[in-house]
């Protein structure tokens, strides 16, 4: 079996009034002892699914997972809440596909959460961890290049079609290096004008997003959340703590959603490992089609400790793994190298892209 180093997966969307599934974590990091997890641990994930700027009503079916020792259910909620448990039988990094419907269309869009574990190893040398966490918000006008101007702390809302909300993530570790990741998601383009119809009855209010909240508070358990006072600022873990964090969502009509996450106790230093591999991908043409119009290339960006690996780095792309391509969960790959073509005859409705870097 391919040992996988890094993976990242992207949907591409061919409809008249755009979907889209958000997940409001998709990756997570539970701690293990020296072979599997160390205890049974608890990830809640919100799961919301938007038509343009509008929150409408989803269901999770059945998940499937990449590896044993990993379950998950879900609530059923007009967004609902996924519980993922993993146990002291996970040994290994891998997938939750989570297939969401949108209920009032039949359109089902697949989702990848990623999981990982992290090991215990032998006291080495000093290693360094996450000082703080900033996401900032800017609209752009393209899909593929960041936006220079001024970002900002709170969401921002896209108000046309062609235009990009992109989300800026900025980790400080102890040692005061950083690291920048970006993510972006188009509005959805505006349909063909249809027919004027029979005035119906007034509908019920929709609602959207009016603000969130993150808050933070350390604990002795990894899977009981905490009850006592949350910090608007990052804490420090010491050895044996848990850092807690709570996402409270309010929406325009008042109501609220809260979800959890805990990042794993502090414990011995372990030896110095290799350089942590992630990945990106990019559309040359955007992730959200309309009428067929699907024409765009994918491309999967592999870094290691923050810098993009090329054929003429050090050390070179091709001597990291082969990166392959599967589309919509499958295990047969239907692309192999850096880029992946795809065009109308290759998605109907909606795909999902998971590029995987092999070793």
């Amino acid at each position: 079996m391919a040992t996988i180093k890094a993976s990242n997966q992207i949907s591409l969307t061919d409809l008249t009034d755009a979907y889209s599934v958000i997940l409001s974590s998709d990756s997570c990091t539970f701690v293990g002892n020296t072979t599997s997890v160390n205890s049974t641990q608890i990830m809640k994930v919100t799961v919301t699914a938007m038509r343009g700027a509008d929150i409408v009503a989803c269901t999770v079916g059945d998940m499937t997972y990449s590896t044993s020792g990993i379950s998950a259910t879900a609530s059923t909620a007009t967004s609902p809440v996924v519980t993922i448990t993993a146990s002291t039988s996970l040994k290994a990094a891998g997938t939750i596909t989570i297939p969401v419907t949108i209920t009032d269309a039949d359109v089902t869009i697949n989702k990848i959460f990623n999981f990982a574990i992290a090991f215990t190893g032998a006291t080495g040398a000093t290693g360094k961890g996450i000082k703080s966490t900033t996401v900032t918000y800017q609209v752009g006008t393209s899909g593929t290049t960041a936006p220079t101007g001024t970002w900002n702390d709170k969401v921002v809302a896209t108000t046309a079609a062609g235009q990009y909300l992109w989300t800026k993530t900025v980790i400080t570790y102890t040692d005061n290096s950083t690291t920048t990741t970006y993510a972006v998601a188009a509005h959805g383009a505006t349909g063909a004008k249809g027919d004027t119809g029979a005035k119906g009855d007034t509908g019920a209010t929709g609602k959207g997003i009016k603000s969130t909240a993150t808050t933070y508070q350390l604990s002795t358990s990894g899977t009981t959340v905490p009850t006592g006072s949350w910090s608007s600022s990052v804490l420090a873990p010491t050895t044996s703590q848990f850092l807690w964090t709570r996402t409270i969502t309010t929406y325009t009509d008042d109501t609220t959603s809260t979800a959890y996450s805990v990042g794993g106790k502090v414990g011995a230093t372990g030896a110095k490992g290799s350089d942590a591999i992630t990945m990106s991908i990019t559309s040359s043409n955007g992730f959200v089609f309309k009428n067929t119009s699907v024409n765009t290339t994918l491309t999967a960006h592999v870094y290691q400790a923050g810098k993009e690996l090329t054929s003429s780095t050090s050390p070179t792309l091709a001597s990291v793994g082969t990166i392959k391509w599967y589309k919509d969960g499958g295990t047969t790959a239907v692309g192999t190298g850096q880029t992946l073509t795809v065009t109308s005859s290759d998605v109907t409705d909606n795909a999902s892209y998971t590029a995987q870097l092999e070793a």
